[in-house]
């Protein structure tokens, strides 16, 4: 869920900047960290006051028919993973994968009836200028234990209960076969079709769940279009088909750069991941391999106001990858408020925003195939395109993406699977969520007991490939200083997940947007719907920091980490 959809909560946090003080004199005499204090005390008034008022809001609603007591929560459709997790590869064992993708664009989507997800409300367009689509593997690290499928759809992210749909196809495409984990990401992308319920035609549909809630009617909306949900799932269930059928024994190795060049982050303090991990499979017989990238940036590229629906710079890393003969997928890595640093996409050229994300998908996609090589390996590899990079070398500032190189080193991963998921009901705090669920307007299931607390259905799920990569499989859009550390951490009940669980030689990934789309996940003490910024370098004060409102609520990290944390105890110990 993203702001711009939030008109009614944007009025009332509007009254509340009134009413509430929101600058002082400047002086050049003015203490700064008077000025940093002052900010803090008007973030908490704010955030107290927004929180009250949001919560009176939601607990004032009536739910719709749709709302069911937790105790009918059902597990159908789950998956748990491996029964028993394995400390080395199985005798003889191999890595066996295979791919697949599709188009999930509805056959109708010209008919201008899809409405587009990610910024603006009831917005409906008819024209794409790529594709949208479901990407997929399926992998067996050989130790009879079954397979295992990862997918990766572009949009913004899907509901729990729409992912158990998806399961449920793909299981009945695969009679017979033995079936660990289906595990369904979100590219993330804002310029897709809306997969969420909330950028429709919300305010018709506010009216008539509204009326429908409070005289007992079942006359509710669908929040998202059931023949586009049809479509990713009966187009998933084909590629699991595919890609099962493709599967092939091979070598599966491991690579990662630093791309702080290509990312940024949109919050104070700056605490990345900036590194792209690389897996790539190579099979045995020669044919096509596939690369898996994972790095935390939201597909933005194209901008807010964009009257087109396109995968963003997803797309156009595919070109590259496919070009150079190779499948992709894109799994969405520690997003946080991680963003394209368009800069480096534009190279200085007067383009359009459209050609902008052309430009870094490509550059994406050059880094992806080049990890490792010196600047003259690359030169000698016909990776690059020198029609393209000829438009730009007369750019002004312009650096050429392999200038230097691209650093780093890639290992072997051995042929160790292993994948734990548990699945439980989340608190759901933020009142715009409560609201939004109450009323059935977006697809997330949620329940309500007799006390009125609301909760809703999520997973979370730990897997290991290799014996050095773990990866955390995330419901929300994970902040890195929860992965890695930073000031934001203290006072929170745990520690970095480094310090929690990785051994020395260990990388953490985190896939996130993974079967369910909670929104921001902070550290506890660090959530805000509003905050006041004081920047002491320019002593300037400043509103920013609204992602609190995209977010399940004021303790998502310490449920949900907590929940991983849970998880990964069951099946490994901790750090001492």
């Amino acid at each position: 869920m993203k702001k711009k959809m939030l008109a009614v909560v944007s009025v009332i946090m509007c009254a509340v900047m009134l009413l509430t003080p929101v600058s002082v004199s400047a002086d050049a005499g003015t203490d700064a960290a008077f000025k940093a204090g002052f900010a803090n005390v008007v973030s908490d008034t704010l955030n107290a006051l927004i929180d009250f008022l949001l919560d009176g809001i939601s607990s004032l609603l009536p739910p719709t028919m749709k709302i069911k007591d937790p105790s009918t929560h059902s597990s159908e459709n789950f998956l748990a993973g491996n029964d028993k997790f394995i400390d080395a590869p199985a005798e003889g064992a191999k890595w066996s994968i295979g791919y697949a993708s599709a188009s999930i664009l509805p056959d109708d989507f010209s008919e201008g009836k899809y409405y587009k997800g990610g910024y603006d409300i009831n917005l409906q367009l008819s024209e794409c200028i790529d594709d949208l689509k479901v990407r997929l593997i399926a992998m067996d690290d050989g130790s009879g234990r079954g397979i295992s499928i990862l997918a990766a759809v572009d949009c913004l992210g899907l509901a729990n209960d729409d992912v158990r749909d998806i399961r449920a196809a793909v299981i009945a495409a695969l009679p017979g076969v033995k079936i660990t984990s289906i595990n369904v990401s979100a590219t993330h992308v804002h310029s897709g079709i809306d997969t969420q319920g909330i950028y429709t035609n919300t305010f018709g549909h506010v009216f008539q769940n509204l009326f429908s809630a409070f005289f007992g009617f079942d006359w509710l909306c669908d929040p998202v279009d059931t023949k586009l949900l049809k479509t990713i799932a009966d187009q998933t269930a084909a590629c699991a088909k595919l890609a099962v059928a493709d599967m092939k024994t091979g070598t599966l190795t491991y690579s990662k750069t630093n791309i702080d060049d290509y990312v940024r982050d949109r919050t104070n303090p700056d605490i990345m991941i900036d590194y792209m991990y690389r897996l790539m499979f190579t099979p045995d017989d020669g044919s096509k391999g596939t690369i898996l990238a994972n790095f935390g940036c939201h597909p933005e590229t194209t901008g807010y106001g964009t009257q087109i629906i396109t995968a963003d710079f997803v797309y156009y890393t595919e070109e590259v990858i496919n070009e150079a003969g190779y499948n992709f997928i894109y799994i969405q890595g520690a997003v946080g408020t991680y963003t394209e640093d368009q800069h480096y996409s534009n190279d200085g050229l007067d383009m359009e925003r459209a050609d902008c994300t052309t430009r870094y998908g490509q550059e994406i996609g050059y880094i992806l195939l080049a990890i490792g090589m010196t600047e003259e390996e690359i030169k000698a590899s016909g990776i690059i395109d020198e029609e393209r990079e000829a438009l730009a070398k007369d750019s002004e500032g312009y650096t050429p993406w392999y200038e230097g190189g691209i650093a780093g080193e890639t290992k072997v991963v051995e042929p160790i699977l292993n994948v734990k998921l548990t699945e439980y009901l989340v608190p759901v705090e933020n009142g715009v969520y409560r609201a939004f669920g109450k009323l059935s307007l977006a697809n997330n299931v949620m329940y309500e007991d007799k006390d009125g607390n609301i909760v809703a259905s999520t997973e979370v799920g730990y897997m290991e490939l290799g014996k050095d990569l773990k990866i955390v499989l995330c419901p929300g859009e994970t902040y890195a200083e929860l992965i890695v550390g930073g000031p934001t951490m203290e006072g929170f009940k745990y520690k970095s997940a480094y310090e929690m669980i990785a051994d020395e030689n260990d990388e953490i990934l985190v896939f996130d947007l993974v079967n369910d789309a909670l929104g921001y996940i902070m550290a506890d003490d660090d959530f805000v719907y509003l905050r006041l910024n004081y920047d002491a370098e320019y002593d300037e004060l400043s509103f920013g920091d609204s992602w609190g409102l995209t977010s399940i609520g004021g303790h998502a990290a310490s449920d949900i980490y907590g929940k991983f944390y849970e998880l990964y105890d069951s099946v490994r110990d901790f750090n001492k």
